[in-house]
């Protein structure tokens, strides 16, 4: 591979980073699928620890406490390694995890909530550290 095929593609990563990293932030400061919605703190994000907040309400929209919420942490750009846990009772139906973002782009949040009647939900979202 020469040197002017090697920066082509180098630009081309670049622009798509760039445009996923746009694309990802102009959805907002907190992100909501079905009974799960999920905020930052710190928001907006930067590289670093953050602690990311999982609200989870039932169908009726009620706040569930006594649920099991894990979630895995990933670029969704370049495999930095995914980062596993389990989020904590905040009560309210709220629950904390932290993780930490090694570098500015998107960045993927995949949660996982096993209802107390025993159904579990995944949810995928997308946050983006600027």
């Amino acid at each position: 591979m020469n040197n002017k095929t090697l920066v082509i593609i180098l630009v081309v990563m670049g622009i798509a980073v760039a445009y996923l990293g746009w694309k990802s932030s102009s959805i907002g400061d907190s992100w909501t699928s079905g009974g799960i919605s999920l905020s930052t703190d710190p928001n907006p994000l930067r590289p670093g620890r953050a602690t990311f907040m999982i609200d989870v309400k039932d169908k009726n929209g009620k706040p569930v406490d006594n649920a099991t919420v894990s979630f895995d942490l990933n670029m969704t750009t370049m495999n930095m390694g995914t980062q596993r846990g389990d989020a904590t009772s905040q009560g309210n139906g709220r629950y904390a995890a932290v993780g930490s973002m090694s570098m500015r782009g998107p960045w993927r949040v995949r949660t996982s909530v096993k209802m107390p009647d025993g159904s579990t939900e995944n949810k995928d979202f997308t946050v983006d550290v600027p």
